[in-house]
This record gives C-alpha cells, structure tokens and sequence, in this order.
C-alpha cells in the first residue's frame, strides 16, 4: 500500500477527531427508503425487520477494547411507533442527544436502503454537525465510492467485515496503534476518492453479538424475518442465527464472496451456535431461528453435528433456510438430522435449469444435483421446499428459460421464489456489464422485479384500468433472446406454470395446509391478485372447505373484473375454466 495514502487517510482522521473518540452510537437505519414505504403494507406486517445482527458482533467488539457504546434500531423505531416513518428521526435525535457521540456508525445492507442511509447520516449531521459519520456493511462495501460522494455527510467508509477493522481505525484516532492499522477503509479528501482496501480477513469468534437492550423477541411481531414467516404457527416467535460466515461458491450474480473473501467459509463451534439459541429462547421466548448463513451445509460433518446437538439438548425450536443451500451438500442423513432438530423450511438456489447457463453463471452444483436433492426432499413432506430462480442472463434464450420451467416442474418443490436478474454491485454480472459500457459504474439502482416494493406490483397497479397487450411470451423462436420487457411477461408465466399449475395435482393433506398458509400470504401481501386468491379457493375446497372456498373464488372474479392487466393474462393462460369448474363443483 502505497505510503502516502495511507498518510492521507490518517491525516484526515486527525482533522476529524481532534480529541479521539471512546463514544460510538451504532446505527441500523430504516430499511426501506420513505418515498417507497406504504404504511398499509407495514402495517400487514409485510416489510423486514430484522435484529442487526452485523453491529451486534461489532458492539460486542468495540466494547471489549474499552469504548462506550449505544446500539439504536432506527428500522425497529418506525415499526414499533405504529408505522410511522417519521418515528426514526425523533428516536435518533433523542440518543444523539443524551448519548454525545463522538461518532456516529451506520450500517447499511442493501443498495436499495442507499437513500435511507444517506437520510440518517444527514439527520447525525443536523443534530451535531461535528460528529464523523462511518458508513459500513454490504452496500457501503459494494459501491464506497458512490456512497462518499452521494452522501457528503458520510466521512468513511468501512469496507467488507468490520468488527477489528473499525475497532483498529479508533484505536487509532486514540494514538493506542500506529497508522499501520488502517486496512479496509475508504474517504474523500477535497473530491478525490481515496482508500485502503487491503483486507483483513476476520477470524470467526464463538461469542454471540451484544444487542444491549433491544427487544428481540419482539421483532417478529412487527415485521417478517426469512421466507418461512407465512407458514410458521401463529405463535412462533423469530429472530435470527448465524452459524457460519462466506460461501465455497463465486456465482456471477452474488456479492457474497466480494464481502465476505474469496470461497473461504469461517465456521463458528457447534457448542457456541447451540448456546446462542438456548439464550435467545430463555430470554427472549424465541422458538424459530431463520438461519442467516450463505451457506448452512458447506461441511457435511460439521452440519451433521450442529443439528444432532439442537436435537439432543431438546430446545423445542424450529428453523428455515431462507437464504438457500448448496443442493450438492443435500444427502438423506443431512435431511433426516435437520428434520429432526426443526427444519420446517429448505430453500435450494437452483436459478437455472440450463446446462450452459449454470456453467456460464458459476453455480457450484448441476442438473444432476437438483434431481438427487429434490428425491431425497420428497420424502420428507413435513419440510417445506423452495427453489430459487432468475431470468434474463446473459445469452440466455427463450428455449433455455424454458429448461428452467421444466426442470422446476420436473423437481417438483414446493414454491419456486423468481427474480429478474438484477446486476447488483460488485458482482461478476455488473463488472462485465460496466466494462462494456452497458452500465454506469457510478449506478446505484438495484431494484428487485418481485417483492413488495419490486417492478410487477407497480406493473399491476399502473395497468389496472388499460393494460398492454399481452400474449404467451414462449409463443415464436425458441433462439430468441427475450428484451428486458419481454422478460416480464416470461417471468409472469413462468411463475404460473411452476407456483401455481401443480396445485391441481396436489392432493397431501401436509403440503395443501402449507400452501395455504402460502397463498393467504400473498393474498394480504399483494391486494386484489385475482391469480393467488383463485387458487386459494383451489385448496380450500380440496381441504374441504367448501364455504371458504365459494369466498375466495367469488373474490377472485370481482378482483378479475376490475382489472385489464389481469383478465388479459386469465384469457392467455385459459385460467376462467377453473374458475367455472370450481364454481360448478
């Protein structure tokens, strides 16, 4: 690293804290920016709201070297304050002023929170427009140079894992380390961007995160943590788990490896994992763990131990793999164990059902590997399956996107959760993308097509009253590749023909009672579907609800009548035969 920038970070470290720093106010800012909230929809409970679990571990840290801390949930506040968005502003100002930082740390997940995080530094800055503000997490790491010069009120920026990295940069700003220490950190002198990005990997420590006071086990109460949330009892209370951290894959479209280094996973001892869940349960009533691991099953042996342990102390929870497995690592002992400690929820990162694309992606697992983990999933019904997939690689054709459909169908999982591919930062995908000159270096803009703040409910909303036309988009040549419009229409049949097509033939009493749970989800989540309420109908009556099932069918046709976009899509794809037959008994 070349000597002179170091002297030039550490020279505007000195010029930002004259008198050092012991205080350090943590920040979660609100997740979802406020010109996208929708108070009915947080209200539903519909929105994220996880414990910070990153600035748990770095508290815990930063209080082991000696430094006063205060951890605030700014996310939490706006939930917990009946959905008032402006709640976040007042609760900062009030730690602010009683706590008298002498920095101010925020952290930031996603890139579509950018607007948020610039909103909470601003808001530090007009409180005390003295104190430094760091910025730090997935986002921050991904684009640190956009972030300092986006939000100027931003000093630095701590890149990837941070809980020693930042620690060493106030150790520092206290003259207890020499200027070597600074590794991982970037900031603006005059407008020049400068860094040092020299990394250092963390090792893992078996300590859980310190939350101070937050209420964790109210968490769930106010928002959903992980994709499993719609089928849990309703009186499970959720947090969240890490057992591991990293993941042996490189897939083009992911930023795991960028944060976390390479395909290296650290792992944390069975017995401290087990421990953390234990207290979390007698302290906080928490009795199902999303696990927030990228890769839960890396070493089968170690796996194998975490969920025997679970089961032996006999602690009475449940869990889900939200965030997905390797389908490589799924045998019947890896099942059978996870099954028997609470697995209620397994999801599988498939993306592709072709050959070449997964190659071209750098998935870590195959065809073949999909087939024998889907085998080994369907005997155990108890355990709800998903699969992940996305649309519009790169060369991707029409006929590929059709392999993916058939070999989703072929697997026979039980919901498959599908995005548009989306070129976030600091992945494969967006580096090639930039240096071809077909996106921005600079762009910032990564919006998901599905979920409660993506591109097809906006589409639904916009085209209620004149939609487009709208045709079979596998109608034509196979070769194609689809325009970005035309992946939107794919993306809606394609979601009907492996979500919602095999509920005819499904007849296990398991599976329809987890489905419907499912689909009453997305019927409070996504208002007035024609489509999900239709099919909720579908498994009432085969639950033998007859009466609930004349309710949702019923409310299905007014939802049709009031919709173009949606009766031109019930027309293409033949739905009004089973609204008709399902009427007619």
């Amino acid at each position: 690293m070349d000597k002179s920038t170091r002297s030039r970070v550490d020279a505007r470290l000195t010029r930002l804290f004259p008198k050092g720093c012991v205080r350090v106010l943590l920040i979660n800012p609100p997740v979802i920016p406020e010109e996208e909230f929708d108070p009915s929809v947080a209200r539903l409970k519909r929105y994220p709201v996880f414990p910070p679990y990153g600035l748990g571990i770095i508290n815990r840290e930063l209080k082991k070297r000696g430094y006063a801390t205060s951890l605030v949930d700014l996310n939490h506040a706006v939930f917990a304050n009946g959905c008032e968005y402006s709640a976040w502003k007042e609760t900062l100002r009030q730690r602010v002023e009683r706590f008298a930082p002498q920095v101010c740390a925020i952290s930031c997940m996603y890139s579509m929170t950018h607007p948020s995080l610039k909103a909470v530094a601003a808001a530090c800055k007009e409180v005390n427009g003295a104190v430094p503000v760091v910025a730090g997490g997935v986002h921050p790491t991904a684009s640190p140079e956009v972030v300092l010069k986006d939000c100027r009120e931003i000093d630095f920026v701590m890149l990837v894992e941070g809980e020693n990295t930042f620690a060493d940069l106030l150790d520092r700003v206290n003259g207890r380390r020499s200027p070597g220490v600074l590794r991982q950190v970037a900031t603006l002198v005059g407008d020049e961007y400068v860094v040092l990005d020299d990394r250092r990997v963390e090792t893992e420590i078996d300590e859980p995160p310190d939350f101070e006071d937050l209420p964790i086990g109210d968490y769930h109460a106010l928002g959903k943590i992980g994709a499993y949330h719609n089928i849990l009892p309703d009186d499970a209370n959720v947090s969240t788990m890490l057992s591991n951290r990293g993941c042996r894959g490189s897939c083009v479209f992911c930023s795991v490896k960028a944060f976390y280094g390479g395909s290296r996973v650290r792992m944390r001892s069975v017995p401290a994992v087990v421990d953390e869940m234990a207290r979390l349960k007698d302290r906080h009533g928490i009795t199902h763990f999303m696990w927030l691991d990228d890769d839960l099953l890396f070493d089968e042996k170690r796996a194998l131990r975490l969920f025997r342990e679970i089961s032996e102390r006999r602690l009475g929870i449940t869990w889900d793999a939200s965030n997905g497995v390797v389908a490589s690592s799924i045998t019947p002992a890896i099942v059978e164990a996870a099954l028997d400690s609470g697995c209620i929820g397994l999801t599988i990162g498939i993306e592709s059902g072709n050959p070449e694309i997964l190659r071209s992606i750098r998935k870590p697992s195959g065809i073949h590997h999909y087939r024998l983990a889907a085998e080994v999933l369907r005997s155990h019904p108890g355990i709800f399956t998903k699969g992940f997939l996305m649309l519009g690689f790169r060369d991707e054709t029409v006929g590929r996107i059709r392999d993916t459909i058939d070999l989703a169908r072929e697997l026979a999982l039980d919901w498959y959760p599908i995005q548009i591919l989306t070129p976030i930062p600091a992945t494969g995908v967006r580096r090639q993308l930039e240096e071809e000159g077909l996106m921005a270096p600079e762009g910032i803009n990564s919006r998901f097509f599905l979920g409660t703040t993506g591109g097809q409910r906006r589409r639904e909303v916009d085209e209620k009253v004149l939609a487009r036309e709208f045709t079979d988009p596998f109608l034509g040549d196979p070769g194609r590749i689809p325009t970005p419009e035309e992946l939107k229409d794919l993306w809606f049949v394609m979601d009907y023909r492996v979500n919602y097509e095999k509920i005819l033939s499904e007849e296990r009493p398991v599976k329809l009672a987890m489905l419907r749970r499912m689909l009453r989800d997305i019927c409070e989540r996504v208002p007035e579907n024609p489509l999900a309420t239709l099919f909720l109908g579908i498994v009432e009556e085969k639950l033998g609800n007859a009466e609930a099932a004349r309710e949702e069918k019923q409310r299905a046709a007014g939802y049709l009548c009031a919709s173009d976009f949606w009766r031109r899509r019930f027309v293409i794809l033949n739905l009004h035969r089973l609204m008709w037959r399902h009427e007619n008994g």
